[in-house]
């Protein structure tokens, strides 16, 4: 590799490891450790690294880097993870996974990771932290339908009202968030213009999927998880599958999937067609929530509401 080749990057909660060159470094996930790095990669004329989204652990890294001015490209973990196969490697340390990031920016086109604004970035924070507190709220649940000692249900008890309280805290910074912002606030309003798409899956749309009437159909569907992959070999069909995409986005989908083919005339259509075809409820649900994706993407980007017999629909 050369200066001008990408700087692979595995971010770890405590450290990062880069794929400089011919070897690989491995300093702390700290500002002052990587503000040191960056100024070494500056003076051997390095300006782009690359890395994996970690849900977090990569924000800091990320920013520092941007504000020094390099080009910070953002890494699909499915697609390197396939890249890695083709090779051959099967083999997965972090010093590996981060060589494997250099040589796949070499081999692959990569976009730059989004730079969000601030009400983007709180948003999101908020948005995440009622899907944790909703994933918490459910094990305890699971919990609490095995326990028979009622002190012992009391104190589990107690702590899901207080994570129900800290829900009902982050729905309403959402809606204040929304509501301040020009941009988030007429975005949902045509969101919720569709019947079937409710609070939820606006807050996870406007959160997760910034993108949202910025890309076309194919990438809005590959973003969320929710696209279609055939699996076909000669004479042989196989069944197409789903792979990757972000998480909450497809099970937001999934699940306004579910509302709208109850309450939406057109989507229940699709639904009973996609149902009447043979194919599986689990399937319908998920190309009905595909269709979904695609409208809603269309009204973002053609500024208008949804409409029964509108062309997007």
């Amino acid at each position: 590799m050369t200066q001008n080749s990408p700087v692979g990057i595995d971010v770890s909660k405590g450290w990062l490891d880069l794929a400089i060159a011919s070897k690989v470094v491995r300093i702390d996930n700290t500002a002052p450790a990587i503000l040191a790095q960056i100024k070494r990669l500056l003076q051997a004329g390095f300006t782009t690294v690359g890395m994996e989204p970690t849900g977090g652990y990569e924000r800091l890294a990320v920013s520092l880097f941007r504000e020094a001015g390099f080009t910070v490209l953002m890494v699909d973990s499915w697609r390197c993870r396939q890249f890695a196969k083709a090779r051959g490697n099967r083999a997965k340390t972090d010093p590996l996974d981060a060589r494997l990031i250099a040589d796949f920016l070499v081999a692959h086109e990569a976009r730059p990771f989004p730079k969000p604004s601030l009400s983007q970035q709180e948003l999101t924070l908020w948005s995440r932290e009622i899907a944790r507190a909703q994933a918490y709220l459910l094990r305890l649940q699971n919990r609490l339908d095995h326990i028979e000692v009622e002190a012992l249900r009391r104190v589990i008890e107690t702590e899901m009202d207080a994570i129900r309280s800290t829900v009902k805290q982050a729905q309403a910074a959402i809606e204040v968030l929304i509501a301040a912002d020009e941009e988030f606030s007429a975005k949902a309003e045509l969101l919720d213009s569709m019947t079937g798409i409710g609070p939820n899956t606006i807050r996870v749309l406007l959160a997760e999927m910034p993108e949202l009437g910025h890309i076309d159909a194919r990438k809005a569907a590959a973003l969320a998880g929710v696209a279609p992959y055939p699996y076909d070999s000669g004479k042989s069909r196989g069944i197409s599958h789903i792979e990757a995409g972000r998480d909450a986005l497809r099970r937001s989908l999934y699940l306004a999937a579910f509302a709208a083919k109850l309450h939406n005339p057109w989507a229940k259509a699709i639904y009973d067609g996609l149902r009447k075809a043979g194919k599986a409820a689990k399937v319908a649900l998920i190309a009905l929530a595909r269709r979904i994706l695609v409208v809603l993407n269309a009204m973002a980007r053609n500024q208008k509401p949804w409409q029964f017999n509108n062309k997007a629909s």
